[in-house]
């Protein structure tokens, strides 16, 4: 895995703050859980992604929050204003369009102020982390 620069936990805190103080008072404690374990899991992988260390510990720390990720997934659906349509095409799919992909989006998502943009644009992440997790996991790969 790679190193965790000193610039990172303090990015990782900025952004649960902002996204949990936008829903904290319609979303559980669980699901406050849920969001912050998909948002440390894709700073993670961009941090990884960037250092070209996707390897299978990578990838098992992406499984991690499946669960997560679909509990998030059916809290924000029933938001006002929720964006339902991805923003994901699926046209052309192999790691290195999957890894530009992410990089494109990850832009996006830590810059958006608006909750359900940034809420969308983060579901849309885990995706591509899956995606990428599932392509790129293997016996000889660590």
């Amino acid at each position: 895995m790679a190193r965790e620069s000193k610039g990172e936990p303090a990015q990782l805190r900025a952004i649960q703050d902002s996204m949990v103080d936008g829903v904290k008072s319609c979303f559980s404690a669980r699901e406050l859980d849920a969001l912050r374990v998909v948002i440390r899991l894709t700073v993670e992988f961009h941090r990884d992604l960037k250092a070209d260390k996707t390897n299978n510990f990578v990838s098992e720390s992406v499984f991690s929050g499946i669960d997560s990720f679909t509990l998030l997934l059916h809290a924000y659906k029933v938001l006002a204003g929720a964006e339902t349509r991805s923003q994901l095409q699926w046209n052309a799919v192999s790691v290195a369009s999957l890894k530009h992909e992410f990089q494109l989006l990850y832009q996006r998502f830590i810059t958006e102020q608006v909750f359900e943009k940034q809420c969308r644009l983060l579901l849309d992440l885990f995706k591509v982390q899956i995606a990428v997790a599932a392509m790129t996991y293997d016996c000889c790969n660590d």
